[in-house]
């Protein structure tokens, strides 16, 4: 059974940010954003535990569901209230489902 999502979920606003690679005055890399889209998202947000350096630390990420963009990386950005967040994962809800899931982590 395929997971089904309602529209009237999709009720937070998220601005999506493309990378493009460029090159400093030094010849040095570097990653230049630019607001790619704005667009509607169902935002879960996810707390866990986890161990990092013998210690149990707490983690928090973000789940957010968007209609699918086919140039989408994991070196885009995504503004959610103002705080700017990596995306660490993209998975497909289903192969013919026009949504997907990203994984989000803020920025540090």
């Amino acid at each position: 059974m395929e997971n089904r999502i309602n529209i009237g979920e999709l009720d937070t606003l998220v601005t999506i940010r493309r990378c493009t690679i460029g090159y400093g005055t030094d010849g040095a890399k570097k990653y230049v954003f630019s607001d790619h889209s704005k667009v509607y998202a169902k935002v879960d947000r996810n707390v866990s535990e986890l161990v990092s350096n013998t210690n149990l630390e707490e983690g928090q990420y973000i789940q957010l569901t968007i209609y699918k963009i086919p140039e989408l990386t994991t070196r885009w950005q995504v503004i959610v209230d103002g705080i700017s967040y990596e995306i660490t994962g993209i998975d497909p809800i289903s192969r013919v489902s026009p949504l997907c899931e990203l994984t989000i982590h803020a920025i540090s």
